[in-house]
Parts: C-alpha cells; sequence; structure tokens
C-alpha cells in the first residue's frame, strides 16, 4: 500500500518517491524551530503546529510540482526523441531513439552494458533488448521516461514489463508491476499469475494468487483452461493442493475452538 505522503508521485530515476522518513523529519525539524522561536508569544505557541504544518505541506506540494513539471520535459523528449544519442533495438520492428543518461541512471545492469560498449575504439549507436518486441519496447521506454503507464498499456503488456523490471533490476518498476498486478488478480488470471510467480520466485505475487485460486475454486477448476494448466504444472498443482489442505486445517480448528 502507498504511503499517503508519497501516494500519486510518478517514479523515475531522476526524481524518486518522497522519502517519508525525510519528509517527516524535516516537518518535526520545521516545527520545533519554530516553536523555539515563537515561545514569546502565547498565542503564536498556541498555533505553532498548524502553522508550520501547512507550511510544510506547501513546501511538499511545491517540490511535488516541480518534479512533475521535470518529469514532463522527459515525456517530451521521449516522445519527440529530442537530442537522443542511442537507438535501442527490439527482437523485432524497428528501434527506438533514447538517451544514454536515463538509460545508465535507470538500471545498473544497463549501465553496464552501455560502459562495456565505450570501451570499444568507436562507441556504437544502439543497443540490443531482444525480450521485447516494438510495442512492448516502448511501453518499458515510457515507464522509464514518465515513471507511470496507462492502465490499458500495462495491463497488455505486464509479463514483459515485469520480467525486464527483474531482468535488468530496476526497483521502482518491480514495485510498481507488484503493486499493479495485485489490483488486477482475480479468478479469470489467478493461474497465469500463479504461474508468473513462480518464473518471478515472487512470493507476494504467489501467496495473492493462491488465495484467489482458493476463494474461486469451483470456478477456476471449472474453467476451459485448467486441465492444460494442471498437465503443465504438476508443481504448481502440488502448492494448490497443499493451500487447500492448510485452509481445511485451520477452519476446522476455527469451528472446534468456535464449540
Amino acid at each position: 500500500m502507498d504511503c499517503s505522503l508519497c501516494e500519486g508521485t510518478p517514479v523515475t530515476a531522476y526524481f524518486s518517491r518522497m522519502n517519508c522518513f525525510e519528509e517527516v523529519k524535516n516537518m518535526m525539524n520545521l516545527m520545533n524551530k519554530d516553536k523555539k522561536a515563537e515561545t514569546t508569544s502565547i498565542k503564536a505557541a498556541t498555533n505553532w503546529g498548524t502553522q508550520c504544518a501547512t507550511e510544510w505541506m506547501e513546501d511538499a506540494k511545491k517540490r511535488e510540482e516541480e518534479c512533475n513539471k521535470h518529469i514532463g520535459l522527459l515525456a517530451v523528449a521521449f516522445r519527440e526523441g529530442s537530442y537522443s544519442d542511442i537507438q535501442v533495438k527490439p527482437g523485432n520492428g524497428p528501434s527506438i531513439p533514447a538517451h544514454r543518461f536515463l538509460l545508465a541512471t535507470t538500471s545498473e545492469v544497463l549501465k553496464t552494458m552501455l560502459a562495456s560498449d565505450l570501451c570499444k575504439s568507436a562507441p556504437i549507436d544502439s543497443i540490443s533488448l531482444p525480450e521485447f518486441n516494438h510495442e512492448e519496447l516502448e511501453t518499458f521506454l515510457e515507464f522509464l521516461y514518465c515513471g507511470k503507464l496507462a492502465k490499458e498499456k500495462f495491463d497488455m503488456h505486464f509479463q514483459s514489463l515485469t520480467l525486464a523490471a527483474d531482468k535488468y533490476v530496476i526497483p521502482h518498476l518491480q514495485t510498481y508491476c507488484e503493486q499493479h498486478i495485485l489490483k488486477l488478480l482475480d479468478s479469470s488470471n489467478a493461474l497465469k499469475i500463479l504461474e508468473f510467480s513462480e518464473i518471478l520466485s515472487n512470493e507476494v505475487l504467489k501467496v495473492a494468487s493462491l488465495k484467489s485460486i482458493l476463494s474461486h475454486t469451483k470456478e477456476i477448476y471449472f474453467s476451459p483452461g485448467f486441465e492444460d494448466f494442471a498437465r503443465q504444472n504438476p508443481h504448481l498443482m502440488v502448492q494448490i493442493a497443499r493451500a487447500h489442505s492448510r485452509r481445511k486445517r485451520n477452519t476446522g480448528q476455527l469451528q472446534y475452538n468456535g464449540c
């Protein structure tokens, strides 16, 4: 769950979400400073908390607006390809212009790939990310530049984005993907997300998808794709069966305690 201080703040490599600890510390320092300065006035001492909180909120809003302004400029640079200095090639389709500094500051893995290129006698002007098709690559780069995606785009490409976040070690994209996958999880995709969680070794997604499966057993077990899932994923069927067993045991204990 997003912190109330951070919620809604876009994420990029350069303008990260507000650090809650630092924000609260700044607020407390401001409040304590003003309280000491205003102790000579009874009225001021009575209102110092409200005044300082208001000042802090206004200051935080200004900084967020400035951050969004810079992010907007990056989004424009991406859409227009302004001053791009590298072409990013997908597995198929045309390449997409981008900026080395953005790729390097977004991911240590990409930074290493770019740095190794610079060691060559003539630096190349392109980098290949063959796991993406053109549309997936465009969506991936859009997130790196803008820090967010339209729901429709994310729903369509969440698998390639999540795998890329894991492969290129991009923490803010990993968090974004996990949170949004949990939001779209339902009985229609619980088996798919369970498979996906196994590939990623993501326990949060695995537990959530198992809970969804146990909550919609009839709907899922009699769905058209369940038999194919069972044949292809016997190890996951074992985990589902064990989750069923634990749930029945816990339910039985609760009923016994209730008696």
